[in-house]
């Protein structure tokens, strides 16, 4: 049985923060990594790292990807998919910021009303549609090459370093500050502007690429959520599961497990939040993997944990596990090591 774990996030990215470790106690992390053979390579996108994970390239279109991880949404057409994410931005110091769709509180009624309205406006560019209040699908009836940002690496950055690049960026500028004027004077966010909300103040573009092809899983069995996850399995032919880890030790067989709370914490900085979903991690699904990896249940460990500066990547086999001589190595090594 191989137990392969995805944790994005697993390497604090906030090079400010002193000892972002201090306080949390991961023994079997630390075991891991101190027995595992370990590396760090240059920094991934989580979508990215997830594409390849199920053999797609990079270039594959994430939005038709997560779209067709949507349960309420009818099956893809021949239409070239856009992620449209409703966001919010907001001045800080010199720089404008975003904060993603679902920080805001958006409510049904407001993303229908104003999904109805960008297609009365701006139906004449493709079809817009909504999953749920806060993840958003525009259908172009060509491919665009244009080069976008997913909108998870510019959550709380500026967002001038990320705007859409190369062929066709400037219509593509010109769009979203139209859909900008308009959101503005919408009355959804007159609304939320009189009641002191932040409003719904921009759509963030992401996720083109080339139609992509039948995804090839990486394991017998995939416990995780999200629609990116979800859609993958699909194109796969997996069922995406929710199991705890002793239900897939006692049915053998392997197993990739999507642990996505720290990459959340990470994405937004908060500490608090981070330590809580790695202490988690530990209790409720390293440590039972470990444990069944010495008692011969298991015979190999992976962790992959794609970041902003560096990707780690532990592999552990349980001849590893025999030699006393090695000692647990802290997270917080590996997290210095990437600055």
């Amino acid at each position: 049985m191989h137990i392969q774990f995805f944790v994005p996030g697993l390497l604090w990215p906030g090079l400010q923060t002193e000892a972002p470790t201090r306080g949390l106690e991961t023994p079997a992390l630390a075991r891991l990594l101190g027995a595992a053979a370990c590396e760090l390579s240059p920094g991934q996108g989580s979508e990215i790292a997830l594409l390849s994970a199920f053999g797609l390239p990079p270039g594959s279109s994430l939005a038709a990807l997560r779209r067709l991880g949507e349960g309420d949404l009818q099956p893809p057409d021949t239409a070239s998919w856009l992620c449209v994410d409703p966001v919010g931005l907001r001045f800080a110091r010199d720089h404008l910021l975003l904060i993603e769709g679902s920080e805001l509180d958006i409510t049904s009624d407001e993303a229908a009303a104003l999904i109805d309205g960008l297609n009365d406006e701006f139906g004449a560019i493709g079809r817009f549609e909504m999953a749920n209040p806060y993840r958003w699908y525009l259908g172009l009836a060509d491919s665009t090459p244009t080069d976008f940002a997913p909108l998870a690496d510019v959550v709380g950055r500026p967002v001038a370093h990320f705007m859409p690049a190369g062929e066709g960026a400037t219509e593509w500028h010109r769009l979203i500050n139209e859909t900008q004027v308009w959101l503005h004077n919408h009355p959804v966010n007159r609304a939320r502007e009189s009641e002191g909300r932040q409003t719904i103040n921009s759509l963030w573009p992401w996720g083109a690429g080339d139609s992509p092809q039948a995804a090839t899983a990486p394991a017998a069995v995939v416990v995780g959520s999200g629609s990116l996850l979800g859609g993958l399995c699909r194109s796969a032919g997996v069922t995406c599961r929710d199991q705890s880890i002793d239900a897939l030790i006692a049915a053998g067989g392997d197993v990739l497990v999507c642990v996505d709370a720290a990459a959340d914490g990470a994405r937004h900085l908060d500490l608090g939040a981070w330590q809580r979903a790695l202490a988690s991690f530990d209790g409720e699904w390293l440590a039972p993997a470990l444990a069944a990896l010495r008692q011969g249940r298991a015979r190999r460990i992976s962790i992959h944990a794609p970041g902003d500066r560096a990707t780690l990547v532990a592999d552990l086999v349980r001849p590893r596990l025999w030699p006393f001589w090695k000692r647990p190595v802290p997270l917080q090594a590996f997290i210095v090591r990437q600055q």
